[in-house]
C-alpha cells in the first residue's frame, strides 16, 4: 500500500501531465518543468502516473504518448467494459496490442452489436451476418486490416460471402486461362478465387457462374491472344531500349 503523501504526489503528477498534454505554447513548457520538478522531488518516474508510459523523467517519452497504449493498460481491471468500446475502433494498435485486445474481446458479442450496422451498409441480412461471424477464428481476423472493429466486419463480410456462394471449381488450361477466370471471378464477385491443379477455386452463385462460363467462352480466346500480343509487346520495346 502506499501512503497518503505518495498518493497526493501521484495525483498532482497526474494533473501536470493532462496539462502538459492539453497546454500549448508558453503553458505547456511551464506544465512541463513543473512536472519534471515534481517527479525529481518525489523520486517518481512517468511510470508511476500512466502504466502507459516509460519508467523514466524523460519529457521526451510524453510527446511519443499514445492515448490507446495508456487505454490498453486498463484492460484486465475494472474498467475494461469501458476501453473496449474505445479500443475496438482504434486505428493505431501495434501487433502485440491487436493480440492482447483479441484475448480480451468477445468477438460474437461484438458483432451481435454492430451487424446490424455492417449489414445496413451492405444491403444485407442482419442475421445472416451473425451466423456468419460465428464462424470467425481470430486467425481470419488478423488477416484484414485497420481496427478489431473493421477486421471483424471485413471477416464477417467475408464469412457471409462464402456462406451465401457455394464453393465452385472452375476448369481452365494453363495459366493465361487461369489468369483470366480470376480476373473474372473478382469482377464477378468481388471477391479473390485460387488457383488449383485444374483451374481456379472460387465462391459464385448459380447466377456468378452462369456469367463467368458465357464469358469465358466467348472472350477464353481473346484472353490468349491479348496475352501473347503483350509478351510481343514486351519484347519488342526491351529490344528497342537495348
Amino acid at each position: 500500500m502506499t501512503s497518503p503523501a505518495l498518493d497526493a504526489a501521484i495525483q498532482k503528477g497526474r494533473k501536470l501531465i493532462h496539462l502538459y498534454r492539453r497546454g500549448v505554447g508558453g503553458e505547456r513548457q511551464n506544465a512541463g518543468r513543473l512536472l519534471l520538478a515534481h517527479l525529481r522531488t518525489h523520486d517518481l518516474t512517468l511510470y508511476d502516473l500512466d502504466p502507459s508510459l516509460p519508467v523514466s523523467q524523460e519529457m521526451a517519452a510524453l510527446d511519443s504518448w499514445r492515448e490507446t497504449a495508456s487505454l490498453m493498460t486498463r484492460l484486465g481491471t475494472t474498467e475494461q467494459d469501458e476501453v473496449l468500446t474505445q479500443l475496438v475502433d482504434a486505428e493505431d494498435l501495434t501487433d502485440a496490442e491487436l493480440l492482447k485486445l483479441l484475448d480480451a474481446v468477445d468477438l460474437n458479442k461484438l458483432a451481435e452489436v454492430r451487424a446490424d450496422g455492417w449489414a445496413y451498409t451492405h444491403d444485407a441480412d442482419p442475421e445472416q451476418y451473425r451466423q456468419a461471424a460465428r464462424t470467425i477464428r481470430p486467425a481470419d481476423v488478423l488477416a484484414q486490416s485497420g481496427s478489431l472493429a473493421r477486421r471483424m466486419q471485413d471477416a464477417t463480410v467475408s464469412a457471409h460471402f462464402r456462406l451465401t456462394h457455394p464453393e465452385r471449381q472452375i476448369r481452365a488450361s494453363g495459366p493465361v486461362q487461369q489468369r483470366f477466370v480470376l480476373g473474372l471471378v473478382r469482377g464477378l464477385t468481388g471477391q479473390p478465387g485460387e488457383v488449383t491443379e485444374t483451374g481456379v477455386r472460387a465462391y459464385l452463385d448459380v447466377e456468378q457462374l452462369s456469367r463467368l462460363r458465357a464469358l469465358l467462352s466467348q472472350y477464353g480466346g481473346q484472353a490468349e491472344e491479348s496475352a501473347l500480343r503483350a509478351a510481343e509487346n514486351l519484347g519488342r520495346e526491351l529490344g528497342q531500349a537495348g
